[in-house]
């Protein structure tokens, strides 16, 4: 009866050996929990670090697309930039950036500026770096995302202004990890480490960079810069057509004017052949009358007569030609000046559109 009761379950419940089984898995399950704990908490603090890290990043990128350039850095723990100082680290300035706290982040932003604006590569500073080459007359003025792009492309082909760990970035963030200390580099007035540091008993910090030629690319900054200087070469190719289409306009006209001058003088001159026509009839039938009158009509006299009649005959035969021959010249010289006006006015239309077509995407800059 009781070794029934120790060995098998009652109906009522579990035997006495059953309950010690689970007491003892329990038991062990628990003290690893409790070994686990201190191993799992990093993990949770880098999860949340990083989740800080990439919702600043966000903010960022998305300050870049509305204001075009990156935040100043904040100097005076205020949450607001800086803009008045050059400094290129300092605290997030998260009020600026609309977030709802700094969480200590540190940051930092490249900074090279240049005299010659179209050199510079300060990336917290909106300057008119870009303008692409338009037709004579047309400039650009503007100040929008193309020339953030631009910033970023003088910064990667001369970088000189912002590293983490020695590589160049647009620009840097920084968690001081569960000890909300910073160490390394972190610690430095202007330095940062790697974003793939690893971490280790004296250092926990959590970076997160942009590279200079990441930063472009995520932003499509080559192929939007590619696009207007695309368009912008075609307006100038269409602005070059109109000009060339105005020159031959007017060398046709001209063939025109010849040709009309050509038409008049052929017509004067047929006036005259006309009017040497009836001087030789007139001066034929004097010449007979008289020789009639005088001495006889001889075989030479009406010869002559004759010829000269014929001469003049076949003048005016020649320059009605010529007429006719002026004529059709003329109306082909007017059919090519036509075309030529009608081709140097498509021209111009096309010219308005590539030219329209380059500034709008000029002004378009970083939006979609």
């Amino acid at each position: 009866m009781t070794r029934s009761f120790l060995l098998f379950r009652s109906s009522r419940g579990f035997s006495l050996v059953e309950l010690a089984v689970v007491l003892a898995i329990t038991g062990v399950l628990g003290l690893t929990a409790w070994k686990l704990l201190p191993a799992l908490r990093p993990v949770a603090e880098g999860n949340s670090a990083q989740r800080t890290l990439l919702e600043a990043q966000q903010a960022l990128e998305g300050f870049v697309v509305t204001s075009y350039r990156l935040p100043c850095p904040d100097t005076d723990g205020d949450g607001l930039e800086n803009c008045a100082s050059t400094a290129i680290v300092g605290k997030l300035p998260w009020r600026t950036l609309g977030l709802s706290s700094g969480q200590n982040l540190r940051y930092g932003v490249y900074r090279n500026s240049s005299a010659a604006i179209d050199k510079d590569a300060d990336l917290a500073t909106l300057k008119d770096r870009y303008a692409p080459l338009l037709p004579p007359g047309n400039t650009s003025l503007l100040k929008n995302g193309l020339d953030f792009c631009w910033a970023l492309r003088n910064a990667t082909a001369a970088p000189a202004g912002l590293s983490a760990g020695g590589v160049p970035v647009a620009y840097a963030l920084v968690h001081p990890g569960g000890n909300g200390s910073f160490e390394g580099a972190n610690a430095t007035p202007s330095g940062f480490e790697m974003a793939a540091q690893p971490v280790s008993a004296t250092y926990d910090d959590q970076v997160l960079t942009a590279g200079l030629a990441e930063f472009s690319g995520r932003l499509s900054c080559p192929r939007r810069l590619g696009e207007v200087q695309g368009a912008a070469r075609s307006a100038f190719a269409a602005y070059d057509l109109g000009r060339n289409a105005a020159l031959y306009e007017d060398f046709r006209t001209f063939a025109l004017k010849v040709n009309e001058n050509n038409l008049e003088f052929a017509k004067y001159t047929l006036v005259l052949a006309g009017a040497d026509m009836v001087n030789a009839v007139a001066t034929g039938v004097t010449t007979v009358a008289v020789a009639a009158v005088s001495k006889g009509l001889t075989a030479g006299t009406a010869a002559g007569v004759a010829g000269a009649i014929a001469a003049a005959q076949l003048g005016l035969y020649s320059f009605a030609a010529l007429v006719v021959t002026s004529t059709l010249s003329r109306d082909k010289a007017k059919t090519r000046q036509t075309a030529a006006t009608n081709f140097r006015i498509q021209s111009y239309t096309n010219r308005g559109a590539a030219l329209q077509a380059a500034q709008d995407a000029d002004k378009k800059g970083l939006t979609p």
